[in-house]
């Protein structure tokens, strides 16, 4: 039995008690039926009348929850004391029948609270139910006409009764809707019914009825109203009511009708979609380039730089330079100053600089050359410089982290790599629903070029600003002086000084792969040719420079080249770090006092002394010459505990060991990009490189394995396997890649198993050559058809070509089927019955030379040319007066021929016991008339019957020498 108080109208104008057993509502509390009931307990009152209970719902309490995202229901209270007192100070007073508040439950999200009251009923007074009525009745019109409007509800609250059993449950997903699901438990309510029921809550926009046809259970029908409040107010009050033996059960349906503007952007998503995209855009435009700006100034103005402030900067270099001092030898700087020709080049690059921007500034040389310090002591006057390492940018594995590498180099930022994720996808989706490209696609690429075309903008600020700055202060010192016609005045400027031109240093630039090369060399070149900047390009590679000065083909790049230190400076640095520091413990000791210096520490010190003064560190220093990162290498071997012959033979097999398979190896064996170069062509360079320090670019370059192709020179180069030396800005001659490279090259070359193979190689590669020359003026000269006036001498000609074929397949061919049809082809027209002269065994005297083939074909066609031609083998001259086909036959082979038309004249510094074999070189042949030829092809066909007379020797002296390194190789092994 629950405790009661009687309230009279007195106590309620002051306020509403609660019964003093406060049961505070869980979800999962089993819901009471709370229709009309009659409490049969007693009670005390001043009358005999029968209590009843009832509830009520009021709405438009508290914020309806419409979205997960809602945020008004927090805002409100949700202290349960705080709501019930809310819902109670609008009950209105002198409520009749003994109105007493039993129980309110706030429904937060539906916006409003159940209120469970008690009243009286006296005989006469009609129907408990109408008496409950009447009560909820008096409680709306009170709210209407109080009118307890809130914040975020414009109109009154309302009550309505509470016909079923209130379900207050707080799933996340079950929001209000205003499409309410009644479920029959029992018969179907006719549409009258449910319009009957529901109508009294607020307009109906919709009742939508299971169709008769379905046998789904249980039955259902659809509420549709106009306003959201109306469907909570159903759901509170008419659930679990029953009409007519059927149950109703109610929940909300989730309203999937969407909003009117969003279902007509989606159905012209073809341009609504990209103007959207575009608006982003613009913002991100319009509120961060600004920022960038900003930022990038900053990096090259550093007008808000730490650096600037006096007490900050100074403590900022002293700390680096005790830094960068710590564990050095040396000063910073004493190590350039054994670099010859720095201070010279330095002194170019500022007046260069000194000059308007027109081209490209290119400083090249190895590692440790100097080019930073050039660099920075020619930029010492420059207010206005950046510095980009293009090594922090090919470290990043991608294009994105490129692009961010770039962006910090430069000073942009905020940086947004979503950005292009974001576009792409748009863009994606465009193409998919509408089937065209909306052309929004962003890629790293095009987000470098922005950041690049912003440091543009931003130099041109910088350019405008100090230019408006001079013309002002010129202008204020015409009108103190008297005005613009003073002489002694300066006119308006119209260029910037020197001082005040941005300097772009590209550091590192080429010697590593980059993905937006081309894009930022276009740029560059549109920047210098604005005038906006000096560029300057660093790189430990010169073959970088060609691809540099294609960017500005109209205008040639200024080129800085750096090389090694001398000799002698060399061995100054050397000694330098070398030389031993004696122990500090006994330069601090006093004459009185002994100092605890060790003999072992003595005698370390002097042993140093006397390696450093020794001749082994000249020797040291020949070798590894002027560069840098060898002798720091060496360095430390050393004070690693090294000797010096050891630290210097490590580096040297080191270096072998690099060039033997990089330059010589395959490509999958070193995990390389395709080689430019073929191993030939490097070897002909390390034969000659190990004979002379340096050797002529052209001369290399027109030679037959280059063919005036430099493409395989620049991969040696961009490889560092060569260095070329640049004279007038054009590559003069060629050096080793690194100094110690010279010796490394003899070591390779008195390698005898390995330089045996690569000659047999060059010798290979020279007879595809002169194979080719051979076929290429064999078809001219079948193509000519010169010789058919003279069927004679063109028999001898073919037969004699087709032999020489079959010579060339019997040197050349291994064990082939061809080869030995062609020795067999030998053998039989040369006469020698002896099967092995024909297989060639390595003896000069066992070889069938070119002129026996055509004098079997000369034999084959006339006996006594053939006989006349064996005589003069002989060397003994006869006279042969009717037949030509001698003459020119002699003359292509270097013989002395007897007919009239060839003439033997000794040369001046021969001695009188030369033969006349194949020393062509000692005899001046005047070539006699090719008979049956026109005289206008005599020139042509005796050049291209020479080519084919030279090339032929040249493939027997390579192929003699091949079979001797090949007899070589396998005695040795």
């Amino acid at each position: 039995m629950l405790s009661r108080t009687i309230v009279s109208g007195q106590a309620l104008n002051s306020r509403i008690l609660v019964g003093d057993m406060r049961r505070q509502w869980l979800p999962n509390k089993r819901a009471r039926h709370i229709h009309i009931e009659r409490y049969d307990g007693s009670r005390v009152c001043d009358s005999e009348a029968a209590k009843y209970r009832a509830g009520m719902f009021i709405s438009k309490l508290f914020p309806l929850k419409t979205g997960r995202l809602d945020i008004r229901p927090l805002i409100m209270s949700r202290n349960l004391d705080a709501m019930e007192k809310r819902v109670a100070g609008l009950i209105p007073q002198d409520m009749p029948n003994g109105f007493y508040v039993d129980k309110i439950e706030p429904h937060s999200r539906d916006g409003g609270s159940v209120v469970y009251f008690t009243f009286d009923k006296a005989d006469g007074q009609g129907s408990a139910a109408d008496i409950a009525e009447r009560l909820v009745d008096v409680v709306d019109s009170h709210l209407a006409a109080t009118r307890h409007g809130n914040w975020f509800n414009f109109g009154p609250a309302r009550s309505f009764p509470v016909k079923g059993v209130p379900f207050y449950e707080d799933i996340v997903r079950l929001l209000p809707s205003k499409k309410v699901r009644v479920e029959f438990v029992g018969p179907d309510l006719t549409l009258e019914q449910i319009y009957k029921e529901f109508r009294a809550f607020g307009r109906i926009l919709d009742i939508e009825h299971q169709p008769s046809s379905s046998k789904d259970t249980p039955r259902w029908a659809i509420v549709h109203f106009v306003r959201l409040h109306s469907a909570t107010s159903a759901r509170n009050c008419l659930h679990g009511y029953v009409v007519n033996a059927t149950k109703l059960i109610l929940s909300y349906v989730k309203d999937n009708t969407e909003n009117a503007i969003v279902q007509w952007i989606k159905d012209h998503s073809k341009f609504t979609i990209p103007l959207a995209a575009a608006a982003l855009i613009a913002v991100i435009y319009a509120v961060f380039d600004p920022i960038r700006e900003f930022f990038v100034d900053n990096k090259i103005t550093h007008r808000f730089d730490l650096d600037r402030i006096p007490l900050l900067g100074n403590a900022r270099r002293a700390a680096m330079n005790r830094i960068m001092r710590r564990g050095s030898g040396a000063e910073p700087g004493e190590e350039m100053s054994a670099w010859s020709g720095v201070a010279n080049q330095c002194d170019r690059l500022t007046s260069i600089l000194d000059e308007p921007p027109e081209s490209f500034i290119v400083v090249s040389g190895p590692h440790g050359s100097g080019k930073t310090s050039v660099i920075q002591k020619a930029l010492q006057r420059k207010k206005y410089q950046i510095v980009i390492d293009a090594n922090t940018l090919a470290a990043q594995h991608s294009e994105v982290e490129q692009m961010s590498a770039l962006a910090r180099e430069v000073g942009w930022w905020p940086v947004f790599n979503s950005i292009i994720s974001i576009t792409n996808a748009i863009n994606m989706m465009i193409t998919a629903t509408t089937g065209g490209n909306a052309g929004i696609s962003a890629t790293p690429e095009s987000q470098v070029r922005r950041i690049l075309d912003c440091l543009a903008l931003v130099l041109a600020r910088i350019r405008h600003e100090r230019l408006a700055a001079l013309k002002a202060e010129t202008t204020k010192r015409q009108q103190k002086n008297g005005g613009a016609n003073d002489p002694a005045i300066a006119p308006l400027p119209q260029t910037l000084p020197p001082e005040d031109v941005p300097v772009i240093v590209l550091d590192n630039f080429m010697d590593k792969s980059i993905a937006f090369t081309p894009a930022v060399l276009e740029w560059a070149a549109d920047v210098v040719d604005a005038g906006l900047a000096h560029f300057i390009f660093t790189t430990n590679n010169i073959s970088g420079f060609h691809e540099i000065q294609r960017a500005q083909p109209q205008r040639a790049a200024s080129l800085i080249s750096l090389s090694d230190s001398s000799p002698v400076g060399a061995i100054a640095l050397l000694q330098q770090q070398l030389a031993p520091s004696f122990p500090a413990r006994a330069e601090e000791a006093s004459p009185e006092t002994s100092s605890d210096v060790t003999d072992s520490e003595i005698a370390e010190y002097q042993r140093r002394l006397d390696m450093v003064s020794s001749d082994r560190i000249a020797q040291a220093a020949s070798v590894l010459g002027g560069r840098l990162e060898d002798l720091h290498v060496f360095v430390q071997k050393v004070r690693a505990g090294e000797t010096l012959d050891g630290a210097l033979e490590d580096i040297i097999q080191r270096s072998i060991t690099e060039v033997r398979r990089y330059a010589f190896a395959d490509d999958s064996e070193v995990g390389q990009c395709e080689h430019t170069w073929t191993p030939e062509q490097f070897w002909c360079i390390l034969t000659e490189l190990a004979a002379c320090e340096s050797i002529e670019y052209d001369r290399i370059r027109n030679s037959p394995l280059f063919a005036g192709n430099d493409k395989a020179l620049l991969g040696l180069a961009e490889a560092q396997l060569i260095t070329m030396v640049y004279d007038n800005d054009r590559p003069a001659r060629i050096l080793p890649g690194r100094p110690v490279y010279s010796t490394s090259f003899k070591r390779i070359l008195d390698a005898p198993g390995f330089a045996s193979t690569m000659v047999m190689k060059m010798n290979k590669k020279y007879i595809e050559l002169e194979t080719a020359k051979i076929h290429k003026a064999e078809e001219e000269l079948s193509l000519l058809n010169v010789f058919r006036a003279s069927s004679d001498a063109y028999s001898a000609l073919t037969s004699g070509m087709a032999m020489l074929a079959a010579s060339r397949d019997a040197r050349a061919g291994g064990g082939d089927a061809r080869s030995r049809g062609g020795r067999r082809w030998m053998q039989r027209w040369s006469g020698d019955k002896n099967p092995a002269s024909a297989e060639g065994s390595g003896d000069a005297n066992d070889r069938l030379f070119p002129e026996a083939f055509i004098m079997q074909a000369v034999r084959s066609v006339d006996h006594e040319a053939g006989a006349q031609l064996a005589a003069d083998e002989k060397g003994v001259p006869e006279a042969v007066q009717d037949k030509q086909t001698q003459s020119w036959l002699g003359w292509l082979f270097g013989r002395q021929g007897s007919g009239s038309a060839v003439t033997r004249t000794k040369p001046a510094n021969s001695s009188s016991g030369s033969s006349s074999g194949y020393a062509a070189d000692q005899l001046q042949l005047q070539p006699p008339a090719l008979p049956g030829i026109p005289s206008e092809l005599q020139g042509r066909v005796r050049f291209l019957l020479q080519i084919i007379h030279d090339s032929q020797m040249k493939i027997d002296k390579w192929d003699l020498e091949n079979r001797k390194s090949s007899s070589r190789l396998a005695g040795a092994y």
